[in-house]
């Protein structure tokens, strides 16, 4: 086994993506320690690497061989008789946090520290309706939303929701459709069915709540005004709230492009690091409103009519490219083990991760193409400074088989973006994907 009996405590990771790869980086910079990873298939953001033990489990969209591949892996890391180590359970997506959240008491049998909150509160956020009304509780600005309960649904109240609701939530055509229940969306299938749909008008909007309701779908759908603009005008705020409930950690991204290509929507592989004191202040009161514990992620667009940053939703975890903020100076492996390992996290009451940084996947002329003049002007200076951070190339981790392969997709990377273009303006390449 790579993984050293002598190692203190083993990060056992759920994922197989680029932010499973940057936890890993994350906890061999700060503690030198080999993560066990359990992803669906070794891919290759996992192959040939020296920092990571990849344990696959198949697939992982049911809780039932999740869990018994994490009390496998649990087995084989404490099989020697030796002193019992922890072992810190993290999750790269939403449904295994789920998992890890519904299952806490019989994978903390077999040994593992599970660093979310309770079930109670991933359901207060969870559900975007609960998440949306707890904004407008505490005055957080969000994109107006009207909520149309599929448990409920005939043709006559689609058409009642579109015909007199929607416009007494002040929402107009073009919409977007999004599910207030992602993980309940996941496990429906209809003929053209979308992680976010974008309707034109009310015959195509009651045409989708049938489809959904007919699929089994029975959970509420979120019509949404939409937010122009480019992805640029996208942000991203983390935060980690310590096991009293203080926030310590506050984090800010400006996006400067997203993924677009089917599957992808919605991911943001180049963000560049910076502060918006205002929204800072919005996420950290959202989160001490319902008591959060452990890391939270915002998603946020900056709305062109009048200026608001705009809260979509928020992520229970780190988000897949939150290695921004190990290029913002804080590394979040430190405070998982400070807080959860180690009673309680020492230094400072509250951080700001504010080290000017990009964080990037793509060649850096793909990011260029699509910033903000604004934006253009410090990715330039950070160039020429040398604080352009892509996770995959870490020095310590190197081989020749890795390098090549994730040069290789860079190069990709300029054809699958003009199959894929990000929005100008149109409705229908919208970056409003949440």
């Amino acid at each position: 086994m790579r993984i050293p009996q002598e190692q203190a405590f083993v990060p056992v990771i759920t994922g197989g993506d680029v932010g499973t790869y940057s936890l890993a980086r994350e906890f061999h910079e700060a503690f030198g320690a080999i993560s066990a990873i359990i992803p669906t298939t070794v891919n290759r953001n996992l192959k040939h690497s020296r920092i990571l033990e990849a344990f696959p489990a198949g697939s992982m969209t049911t809780a039932e061989p999740v869990i018994a591949k994490l009390k496998e892996v649990a087995a084989l890391l404490t099989d020697d008789g030796a002193r019992p180590r922890p072992l810190l359970l993290l999750a790269n997506y939403d449904h295994l946090v789920r998992f890890a959240v519904d299952h806490r008491a019989e994978l903390e049998a077999v040994g593992y520290t599970i660093p979310y909150p309770s079930a109670q509160l991933l359901d207060r956020v969870a559900l975007k309706e609960n998440f949306y009304a707890l904004c407008e509780e505490l005055g957080v600005p969000y994109p107006k939303t009207a909520a149309y309960d599929c448990a409920a649904h005939t043709e006559q109240r689609a058409q009642s929701f579109a015909a007199e609701e929607l416009a007494e939530a002040g929402v107009s055509f073009p919409l977007v459709l999004k599910a207030g229940d992602g993980g309940a969306w996941a496990d429906i299938s209809f003929e053209g069915r979308r992680k976010v749909h974008y309707v034109d008008d009310a015959e195509e909007l009651t045409g989708l709540l049938g489809k959904a309701a007919g699929a089994g779908y029975t959970g509420v759908l979120i019509a949404q005004e939409h937010i122009p603009g480019p992805d640029s005008q996208l942000r991203l705020a983390t935060f980690f709230s310590d096991q009293t409930g203080r926030v310590r950690l506050t984090a800010f991204g400006e996006v400067i492009v997203e993924d677009h290509a089917p599957g992808l929507e919605g991911n943001s592989p180049a963000v560049l690091t910076s502060r918006d004191e205002a929204v800072e202040k919005q996420g950290a009161a959202l989160l001490r409103a319902i008591g959060w514990r452990g890391f939270a992620m915002f998603d946020i667009k900056v709305d062109p009519r009048d200026g608001v940053a705009k809260f979509f939703e928020l992520n229970p975890r780190l988000g897949r490219n939150h290695h921004y903020l190990t290029a913002s100076g804080v590394n979040p492996a430190r405070l998982y083990v400070e807080e959860h390992l180690r009673g309680g996290l020492g230094g400072p009451d509250h951080q700001v991760a504010k080290q000017p940084a990009l964080h990037t996947t793509l060649p850096l002329p793909l990011v260029k193409k699509h910033a903000s003049a604004d934006q253009l002007r410090r990715i330039t200076a950070l160039a020429e400074q040398g604080r352009i951070v892509n996770p995959f190339f870490y020095d310590v981790d190197s081989d020749l088989r890795r390098t090549l392969y994730h040069r290789a997709m860079q190069g990709k990377a300029f054809r699958t973006y003009r199959q894929h273009p990000p929005p100008v303006g149109d409705l229908r390449k919208s970056a409003q994907l949440r």
